[in-house]
């Protein structure tokens, strides 16, 4: 118990670049005799100081993992448990993605061996590898993951919240789940992947309009007391010029981001098009891989996206695809086309804003359309 500790917080001072540490990420077992199903644990650490979610687990097929907890405060230690039955005899190697709330990529574990027979029926103890005698941590009982196409079961990779103490008689049963009804106002963390969100808010004089900018104001409050620590922000403004009003603001920070907003005043001309591929830049600088990476661009359209601006655009995309999306003010009938076309080419939706009732929910709902997991 003590070396497995020891290992543990070594590994945790040679790697400085990840917040979750484990006792281990990939587990060679090398030769087993005879096996009906393999099963062990993995130990990790939040070294962070905050909270972090473990969101889900992405596996090979018939994998099931299990977690001892899925909210880690600072400086907590949870069992990470990994069952398979093998399919056949000889080399294998199952692969774990841990999808968490505090890293853009997910953590690589895995599991390899050679079986030299497999067994046909379960009534031998399985092969166990890790901390089978460790008692300090709470045996898991909830399932992050579970894929066994031929049951009938959750498969949607969702972590159940599950508050009860385990039973330790029923650890590998999974638990009956009531899943809450989602709340329109929030953007929950195990539904929604991460967003990198830039609003782009045309300042020009045409948005003086009464209703214009005020509407988008209220969406855009909305939004942002339903954004997340997970979320990044970037706010930019154009008119007669382009301005980064504030870039990579977390979503946990809205005081900061109300007061920006309530400060959006309008004036100058209208140069939409430059704003646009300036915007793209400024988006593909916090990408977040496989995240909702999205510009919303606030505008009545009075401007023109030449088909040289659209060729700039899908020329730049490459390996960092942004999405663009358009919130229409206004009813001129040119611009409204504009916008759509804009939306289309960015592959965006476009959101004409008319009254301010209802108006204060398009954003949410346009987010999480695109950030659903």
């Amino acid at each position: 118990m003590l070396n497995k500790f020891f290992l543990f917080f070594c590994l945790i001072g040679f790697s400085c670049y990840s917040q979750l540490q484990f006792d281990k990420q990939e587990t060679d077992l090398g030769n087993i005799k005879e096996a009906y199903e393999i099963k062990g644990d993995v130990l990790v650490k939040n070294t962070t100081d905050k909270k972090v979610f473990l969101m889900r687990a992405d596996a090979d097929r018939g994998v099931k993992v299990y977690s001892s907890k899925k909210t880690l405060l600072p400086g907590d230690t949870c069992l990470i448990i990994i069952s398979f039955l093998p399919e056949k005899d000889g080399k294998f190697k199952k692969r774990i993605d841990l999808i968490s709330s505090d890293n853009l990529k997910p953590y690589e574990l895995s599991v390899s061996g050679d079986l030299a027979k497999l067994k046909s029926d379960d009534k031998t103890a399985c092969f166990y590898f890790g901390n089978r005698k460790n008692t300090s941590i709470k045996t898991p009982t909830d399932p992050i993951v579970v894929n066994v196409p031929k049951e009938k079961r959750d498969n949607s990779n969702k972590i159940p919240d599950n508050s009860t103490s385990p039973k330790i008689d029923t650890i590998w049963k999974q638990p009956e789940v009531k899943i809450p009804a989602e709340n329109p106002n929030e953007i929950s963390l195990l539904e929604y992947k991460p967003n990198n969100i830039l609003f782009l808010i045309d300042v020009s004089s045409s948005m003086k309009d009464s209703l214009k900018l005020p509407l988008m104001k209220s969406a855009m409050h909305t939004l942002i007391n339903a954004v997340r620590e997970v979320d990044v922000i970037t706010l930019v403004t154009y008119a007669d010029s382009v301005k980064i009003i504030k870039e990579g603001v977390n979503g946990s920070n809205k005081k900061q981001l109300h007061d920006i907003v309530d400060g959006l005043k309008a004036k100058g001309l209208t140069k939409g098009n430059k704003a646009i591929l300036f915007s793209q830049q400024l988006a593909q600088k916090h990408f977040i891989k496989e995240g909702n990476n999205q510009i919303i661009m606030a505008t009545d359209g009075k401007f023109r996206f030449y088909s040289e601006d659209q060729n700039t655009w899908t020329q730049k995309q490459k390996d960092k695809k942004i999405v663009l999306s358009t919130v229409a003010f206004g009813n001129d009938k040119d611009a409204m086309k504009n916008l759509k076309e804009i939306a289309d080419k960015g592959e965006g939706s476009f959101i004409h804003i008319k009254k301010r009732h209802g108006s204060e929910d398009k954003l949410i709902e346009e987010v999480k359309m695109r950030s659903r997991r």
